[in-house]
């Protein structure tokens, strides 16, 4: 990817998260967000709910556990990535952070949507959000790899 789609595409990235953030804490401050409870069990009752309903949510729950899985694998893959590189500025750095996002965004929209078939309710956490900027980082990481490479085939 060439220098200016990128940081086309960084900055359209940057101003919808901005703007995300932005809605989501006026939400929050008028108290038009759903507050979110810890601590509740959320129960599937797979006899009591039509057969797409309970495969949804198996598929949903499915999808969770991949989720968290996969984040635990690419943070391990990150961490470890960056301890033996010189530079963090690598297409592998990059590919390995948006992929945490990606993570992220699944798991927020799998566990609402399991949430909503159980119970009925909608609880919108930050991962959609944090996904969002992990997937911008990886578009700097990338952009830092690309000048990386120039500057170690110009010296």
């Amino acid at each position: 990817m060439d220098k200016e789609k990128l940081t086309k595409k960084i900055n359209k990235l940057s101003k919808f998260v901005v703007c995300a953030m932005v809605v989501y804490f006026m939400l929050n401050c008028c108290g038009i967000w759903p507050d979110t409870k810890s601590g509740d069990t959320v129960s599937l009752d797979v006899d009591k709910v039509p057969f797409w309903k309970a495969s949804l949510g198996i598929v949903t729950i499915v999808l969770i556990i991949a989720s968290v899985i996969g984040v635990y694998i690419q943070t391990y893959r990150l961490m470890s990535g960056l301890s033996r590189n010189s530079t963090p500025f690598t297409k592998k750095t990059a590919n390995i952070v948006r992929d945490l996002g990606i993570f992220f965004i699944i798991m927020e929209i799998a566990g609402d949507t399991f949430m909503f078939i159980a119970g009925g309710v909608v609880n919108v956490n930050f991962f959609w959000l944090a996904g969002l900027i992990m997937y911008s980082f990886s578009l700097v990481f990338r952009y830092g790899s690309n000048l990386q490479r120039e500057s170690d085939e110009t010296l």
